[in-house]
């Protein structure tokens, strides 16, 4: 009975380590698609029903909204982006992943200016096991 306890604890746990493990990758190729100024390549890491919800503006539905969206911050010069991840869990095809995020961009004097903020990711799990972002907020 102990044994078992034990196992099915092992078991949870190397599965909240192989979420974390899917959930940094898919955060790594959003890095990798914004910082390489790729709008599209960003937009196709949501899935189609997508909304992005900045804390500044209003809601963004959809991934031709997002695409636009996100080459405006590209377009404004918005790079160095990166996401420190605290925590991801999944129940069957939906996982969350909580974080920290920043990126750099030129201010009015052109001087680089360093934002950053938390960030919540609820991502849905795709036929061919890719996790798509399905609704994505930030301060």
């Amino acid at each position: 009975m102990i044994e078992k306890a034990i196992n099915k604890e092992d078991a949870m746990t190397q599965s909240t380590e192989n979420i974390s493990d899917e959930i940094q990758r898919a955060n790594d190729h959003w890095n990798s698609a914004f910082n390489s100024g790729n709008a599209d390549a960003v937009a196709a890491l949501y899935t189609q029903d997508a909304v992005v919800l900045p804390s500044t503006h209003a809601v963004v539905r959809g991934t031709s909204a997002i695409k636009d969206f996100w080459n405006g911050l590209i377009s404004a010069g918005v790079k160095d982006h990166r996401i420190e991840m605290i925590d991801a869990q999944a129940v069957g095809d939906i996982a969350y992943a909580t974080g920290k995020w920043s990126a750099n961009a030129l201010d009015e004097g052109g001087k680089t200016q360093r934002y950053e903020g938390t960030i919540v990711t609820i991502f849905r799990r795709r036929g061919d096991g890719s996790w798509r972002a399905c609704l994505h907020t930030w301060n």
